[in-house]
């Protein structure tokens, strides 16, 4: 009996899971195309930006708000406030999402549209429709996200100390933009700066005017005390494109620390061109330490055909080779390993040209680790990291990617140009294993924001007009072991004293419900191995109405749960 009272709370967390394979996806449709996705994880409200609206759904995709963000009379050309009689080209003009960010602490939205200029807004997170903060008149220093549609623009709300907020931006430069590319700007106003004003006058990164470079940015996000963008960079001379991943320290006003250097995943085939370009990127922890993971694609033009890799830039090793290249740059160590030539290819001062290395006392790069006035700035490094992609897909893109991690393993969910979302084990020693492949919509590119809710049960897909919410793990719906285990990545492991199919991420949660767990307390946290000796002759596992049958004492139907 205590058994079945435990197997009865187990079954409490993990919801009504029997019948999630065979159920409809929730979905929510907008009437026009949709640009981000953002997921508060305290409430579940889920936030989407998409041209001319903005949208506020709960949890399950049901409209709560909806706001209407153009389209208005404007031109590329023309400075904001737009006045027809100043500006005689301006004509209705869609308002293209270009970022949407959610600050928690504050409990507000920013969002920022490809209208005048690229300007923001603060919105309540508890009603999108109540707008904290809105200022079309204040110039060129307000003008934030690109007001070209095709570039992007990509940014992370933090704090560069006690009490303040700030939003930290990268985004490439269209032909009617400011130019800058990278920039820090203040949330809320000073005593002599506006909201989305820059955080102090040297808080930006402004490309050359000769620029021979174009940027289109893929993802933000912060390790301790750094800041990180990963962008794609165009050279024109040579042609050729270049992933790059960018940090500065997140308390430096001056940019001083601003460092940049390649990434490259390779194909496992040496014969085989390099994936060239960056699609998507997330950071998880699948054990003592983070991960970038990113998704790379290749054109048919390259050796090895079209085609997509996975590859996993573990950030330790990351801030490594970043230390390395400061230290050679500052202190000319370089100089004994390179000829001249080289040595001035590998290091360059981004966005505006050529760098001078070296004439650095040894011990500069740890003395001054946010940089200096004194030592070269910004800096770009042409040495940077390389990594063998651990899953290869030919003939589509590589959309989306985010990753759950616990306890050293992880499982990637990857978007796909085909309109699919991979689930993928990636194990400890580098390889991969797909364990399954859904269908959210055909044909229908995965766009990148790919969002996991915060209790991990849910996960939302976003294609040109749609936003779907999946299970994370179906567990309970796998009706034989090899399904089970190990085919269904780290959520799903057989229990040999239930007899069926379960989720064990949340072992630590079960055997605090019930002192009856069985073996749970010896199990660690997040991770239990899985126990074949409950398996029958054929492989098939008992239906859990059977483990578990209703109060009333009749059996219930597969996927029902007791009331």
């Amino acid at each position: 009996m205590a058994l079945r009272l435990w197997a009865l709370t187990l079954l409490g967390l993990l919801g009504a899971a029997g019948s999630l394979r065979s159920r409809k996806l929730d979905f929510f449709r907008s009437e026009r195309e949709l640009n981000h996705l953002a997921v508060d994880e305290a409430s579940g409200v889920v936030y989407l930006g998409a041209v001319n609206a903005l949208y506020q759904l709960d949890a399950k995709l049901q409209l709560e708000q909806q706001v209407a963000t153009g389209p208005a009379l404007d031109n590329k050309k023309c400075t904001p406030p737009i006045e027809a009689s100043q500006c005689h080209e301006a004509e209705m003009t869609d308002n293209v999402n270009q970022l949407l960010l959610l600050d928690p602490p504050r409990k507000r939205l920013v969002e920022c549209g490809s209208l005048f200029k690229g300007i923001c807004a603060l919105r309540a997170l508890s009603n999108i429709s109540l707008r904290l903060f809105y200022e079309d008149g204040s110039g060129e220093k307000s003008f934030v996200a690109s007001n070209d549609e095709g570039v992007a623009t990509v940014g992370l709300v933090s704090s560069t100390g006690p009490g303040d907020r700030v939003l930290f931006v990268g985004k490439g430069n269209g032909p009617h933009d400011n130019g800058i590319i990278v920039s820090t700007r203040l949330l809320d106003r000073t005593d002599s700066r506006e909201a989305f004003e820059a955080y102090t006058d040297h808080a930006t990164y402004k490309a050359g005017y000769l620029s021979t470079n174009t940027q289109q940015f893929v993802a933000a996000f912060e390790d301790g005390p750094y800041v990180f963008f990963v962008f794609n960079q165009q050279d024109k001379h040579p042609a050729q494109n270049r992933t790059l991943l960018a940090r500065m320290c997140r308390e430096d006003p001056n940019y001083y620390s601003y460092l940049e250097m390649d990434l490259q995943c390779r194909d496992p085939d040496a014969n085989a061109a390099a994936f060239g370009t960056c699609l998507a990127a997330s950071v998880a922890a699948p054990g003592s330490g983070r991960v970038l993971y990113a998704a790379f694609s290749r054109d048919g033009r390259s050796s090895g055909g079209p085609g997509a890799g996975l590859c996993l830039f573990p950030l330790d090793e990351v801030h490594a080779k970043m230390e390395a290249n400061r230290n050679a740059c500052y202190t000319g160590t370089w100089e004994s390993s390179t000829t001249p030539r080289e040595s001035r290819d590998i290091f360059y001062k981004p966005f505006h040209g050529e760098i001078l290395c070296g004439g650095h006392a040894p011990g500069s790069s740890q003395s001054f680790p946010c940089g200096s006035e004194h030592l070269p700035y910004p800096l770009g490094s042409r040495d940077g990291l390389k990594a063998t992609a651990v899953l290869q897909r030919g003939g589509l893109n590589l959309t989306a990617v985010t990753v759950t991690a616990e306890n050293n393993h992880a499982v990637a969910f990857l978007g796909t140009s085909d309109g699919r979302i991979l689930k993928v084990y990636l194990t400890p020693n580098g390889t991969s294993s797909e364990y399954d492949s859904i269908l959210v919509e055909i044909n229908k590119r995965v766009k990148r924001d790919l969002v996991l809710s915060g209790d991990l049960a849910s996960l939302y897909a976003m294609t040109q007009d749609k936003v779907f919410r999946l299970p994370v793990q179906e567990c309970l719906s796998y009706p034989t072991c090899t399904q089970c285990q190990p085919a269904s990545g780290v959520h799903c492991r057989v229990s040999s004293d239930l007899k069926m199919c379960l989720t064990l991420p949340r072992w630590g949660q079960l055997a605090s419900a019930s002192a009856h767990a069985p073996a749970a307390a010896s199990m660690p946290l997040g991770w239990a191995p899985g126990d074949l000796r409950a398996c029958g002759p054929q492989g098939k596992l008992p239906d859990p109405a059977s483990v578990c049958p209703p109060r009333d004492g009749r059996r219930r139907k597969s996927g029902t749960m007791p009331s």
